[in-house]
């Protein structure tokens, strides 16, 4: 419950940067949606990989900083968070979505480049779902078999970040530092750790 609670927050931030403000309003904000992708960093266990993702910013232009809300994707098929050991893994895979709100204050701006720089901070909660099929050798012939599990959970992470745009055009680089998250497939135990670093491109319109 906490968890889809936690989601519809965020998802209701970020349609709250919908353009759509009056003249008035115009004059003190600036609204956008962006997309980004990049390479990702995770931690021990979760192998490097492509990060995908959205967010809605509503800007204070008077006041020099942002608000937005977030959803990155990170998926993978080869890694290995199993301690000490892992089950006989035939296939797997899991998905990891960092859901966050995010506060950035501009440090920089060159009107004549149409150059705008950021740094901020931000904070939320990440799901993941995993999936993995396994073989076990039972009886006393030793036959394997086949099975498979199916996991999710999640846990709060927090972040900070950087942005320059240049146009609609930006570099993001961004930590995340994720608490980590413990379960179990048999008597095999996993570890997700989404803290690491990213690095994206984005188009923000």
């Amino acid at each position: 419950m906490r968890q889809t609670v936690l989601a519809v927050i965020l998802v209701a931030a970020i349609g709250s940067a919908a353009p759509g403000q009056d003249s008035k309003a115009a004059s003190d904000l600036r609204q956008y949606y962006s997309g980004k992708f990049g390479f990702y960093s995770p931690g021990d266990g979760l192998n490097n990989g492509l990060l995908f993702g959205v967010d809605g910013i509503t800007e204070f232009i008077r006041h020099s900083f942002f608000l937005s809300g977030a959803i990155d994707l990170y998926f993978k098929q080869t890694f290995g968070f199993f301690r000490p050991s892992s089950p006989d893994v035939t296939s797997q895979s899991i998905v990891l979505l960092p859901l966050h709100a995010n506060f950035g204050y501009q440090v920089f701006d060159v009107p004549t480049a149409d150059t705008r720089g950021y740094v901020g901070i931000g904070g939320g909660y990440y799901l993941y779902f995993y999936s993995v099929d396994y073989r076990v050798t039972s009886g006393l012939l030793g036959i394997p078999e086949a099975r498979s599990a199916t996991r999710n959970g999640g846990n709060v992470f927090g972040t900070f970040f950087a942005r320059v745009l240049i146009g609609k055009i930006f570099v993001e680089p961004r930590y995340y530092i994720g608490s980590k998250k413990e379960d179990k497939v048999e008597n095999h135990t996993f570890v997700v750790d989404p803290a690491g670093f990213a690095i994206t491109l984005g188009f923000q319109y």
